[in-house]
């Protein structure tokens, strides 16, 4: 009897978790660049913003949902995210109308 190949598990988010590491890659690259560049510059060389550091930190955190196996899953109402959301925002901790009530500062 022939053998077969055991069926490998594909996580669903995949394409998500790679887009992740991209922009996290990018976002990271770009750092150094611009480090490199700026050495005589002391205050260049912490110069990711704060919106760059911000978006580093979520990404870590979605990489820690990936983990948990809580990825594509709103943090704050628990309900599923949307695809079209996670394709367009890989990183978002929260679904579109989470997000809406964040924006508004009615989150807590």
């Amino acid at each position: 009897m022939p053998r077969t190949r055991a069926a490998v598990k594909t996580n669903p988010y995949q394409v998500h978790i790679e887009s992740l590491g991209k922009k996290q890659r990018e976002l990271l690259d770009s750092y150094e660049r611009d480090k490199a560049a700026s050495a005589y510059s002391k205050e260049l060389n912490f110069s990711l913003s704060d919106g760059e550091r911000n978006l580093l930190m979520l990404i870590e955190e979605a990489f820690t949902r990936v983990k948990d196996d809580t990825y594509g899953t709103c943090t704050n109402c628990g309900n599923v995210i949307g695809d079209k959301r996670l394709l367009a925002v890989p990183w978002t901790p929260f679904c579109i109308d989470c997000q809406e009530l964040q924006e508004k500062g009615l989150l807590g």
